[in-house]
């Protein structure tokens, strides 16, 4: 059995059932919702505050044990700095007040995810996080390209899709390179565990998609 079989089968899953929430099937029949952007945006920064922290944190436990791993996840964490701005041009961009943002609280699903992030970077096996990487990472290459251009043809030039569109980029070749560092540097004791939080975390991040209020 390939390493990658079972992310692969969680990674179709969770495509399947972003592509059914209201929010999201709304967006590709041509109907967005503004409002709902808004929310989906700073639900994105919510998250995006704590990937380099989260991603750091496993690295540095990673580093007596599976140094290879580590490496990545230093770099990678690196490379996470400052994304979480791009949430907060976009939502300026569309008329979102930072305060607003700051003073705002995520949905319930990513709130969640969040404090799962912490608990496998910090507690329990830091390996897990890749299940949490490639979960996001697949999903910004198999999304981020068509919501981008369909949020700006539906929305506008101002719609703010900076975030999506980056990730939508960047993130081919970051899935690419996190398939390799599992199939190369996990090992088979571990591969359970990236298994498990990757189901963990499809659930919780389907959730945020599913939470999005729909406009009456």
């Amino acid at each position: 059995m390939n390493a990658m079989d079972h992310l692969f089968t969680v990674r179709r899953r969770v495509l399947g059932a972003i592509q059914a929430a209201p929010a999201v099937r709304r967006l590709f029949e041509g109907r967005p919702s503004r409002e709902t952007y808004k929310v989906y945006l700073t639900n994105v920064w919510h998250y995006a505050q704590h990937s380099t922290t989260v991603i750091g944190l496993a690295g540095t436990r990673c580093v007596r044990d599976n140094p290879p791993l580590a490496d990545y996840l230093l770099h990678h964490a690196r490379e996470e700095l400052g994304h979480e701005k791009w949430a907060l041009e976009d939502l300026a961009a569309i008329g979102v007040d930072k305060a607003n943002v700051l003073n705002s609280r995520p949905l319930p699903s990513c709130a969640a995810m969040i404090g799962y992030e912490y608990y496998v970077a910090g507690h329990a096996n830091p390996v897990g996080l890749f299940g949490w990487l490639y979960v996001l990472e697949a999903m910004g290459e198999d999304l981020g390209p068509i919501v981008s251009e369909r949020l700006s043809i539906t929305l506008g030039p101002s719609a703010g899709v900076r975030f999506v569109r980056g990730h939508g980029e960047a993130d081919e070749a970051h899935t690419k390179d996190l398939a390799k560092q599992i199939t190369t540097h996990v090992r088979s004791a571990d591969l359970g565990e990236v298994n498990h939080v990757a189901e963990v975390v499809a659930r919780l991040y389907v959730g945020i998609f599913e939470e999005l209020p729909i406009p009456s």
